[in-house]
């Protein structure tokens, strides 16, 4: 029987090449957010590869486990397949961003890693709870949010001028980012559910973009009328960083409501690469409109 061709398209997810390129994308965001003027660039090959890195060891761990049987797709198969090839190239690539973060970066670096990677750890060990006890996953879903959502922020965080640790830790524009990943692991995980269980699915997927469309809609709003809810609101490109950033914030809400409702007549792999899309559309969204109006003022 002859094998079946892979389509282009889903290369990049495969090869877990989807989430170091989201993470890229809204780190360089970020960087806007928070008026970082210089980055290393060995910070953004820390950022990719160490996304890459946890990325391709849990498809395997997932492989290995057979995570919830069913929910086994192509790429885990391929990363079963080829975990001899994955497995080492993990290991160097972990090894590199030790050593890039201990000798080409900024001290500021290496404490909000060890952040980092306290929540790598607890997402790993709730990933592991989850097949062990059975349960729905939103728990993992949310650590991993979040954990994402750090991971592409905290870097870029350590060169900000003026603002500090916690400011990240609750700003809005990262927990809106987690809550973005939160949706799309989420509406990857409902995607097998039938009967009933689909419909309580859908819905709880539209409560959570309409929640995001919300608060995306009031950041709008608060900056035409120049009045803000944020952290340290001296420190920041109000006008020219959120009017964009919650423009593209309603357009991946709705994307991922679109996807809700269409998901099924939608093949499961095109899906899967569709949501991700929907997460990295605020930066798209983003890089256009700050574009056409000539870059952010300083």
């Amino acid at each position: 029987m002859e094998k079946e061709r892979v389509p282009w398209w889903l290369w990049p997810n495969l090869l877990s090449l989807d989430a170091p390129l989201v993470a890229l994308g809204w780190a360089w965001m970020f960087t806007k957010a928070w008026g970082v003027v210089s980055v290393p660039y060995q910070l953004w090959g820390i950022l990719g590869v160490a996304v890459w890195a946890i990325y391709a060891l849990d498809r395997i761990l997932d492989a290995r486990r057979g995570e919830l049987g069913r929910n086994l797709a192509r790429r885990h198969d391929f990363h079963r397949s080829y975990e001899k090839f994955f497995l080492p190239v993990i290991g160097l690539g972990s090894l590199w961003c030790f050593y890039a973060v201990l000798f080409t970066t900024a001290q500021t670096v290496l404490y909000y890693g060890f952040f980092v990677m306290m929540c790598v750890a607890v997402y790993f060990y709730l990933s592991a709870r989850r097949v062990r006890a059975g349960d729905s996953g939103i728990a993992k879903n949310l650590v991993a949010g979040i954990t994402f959502a750090y991971g592409a922020s905290a870097g870029v965080h350590a060169y900000a001028p003026v603002l500090p640790f916690g400011d990240m830790v609750f700003s809005s524009e990262v927990l809106l980012f987690a809550a973005l990943c939160v949706v799309n692991m989420t509406a990857i995980d409902f995607w097998y559910l039938e009967g009933e269980e689909d419909g309580d699915a859908s819905a709880v997927l539209n409560l959570g973009t309409l929640l995001i469309a919300g608060v995306a809609m009031f950041i709008y709003m608060s900056t035409l009328q120049r009045e803000s809810f944020f952290f340290h609101e001296p420190y920041y490109h109000e006008q020219a960083f959120y009017k964009p950033f919650a423009v593209g914030l309603l357009v991946g809400a709705a994307s991922f409501f679109l996807l809700n409702q269409a998901r099924r007549r939608i093949e499961e792999e095109a899906y899967r690469v569709l949501v991700d899309v929907a997460v990295a559309a605020p930066v798209f969204v983003f890089w256009v409109m700050v574009s056409l109006d000539g870059g952010l003022r300083a």
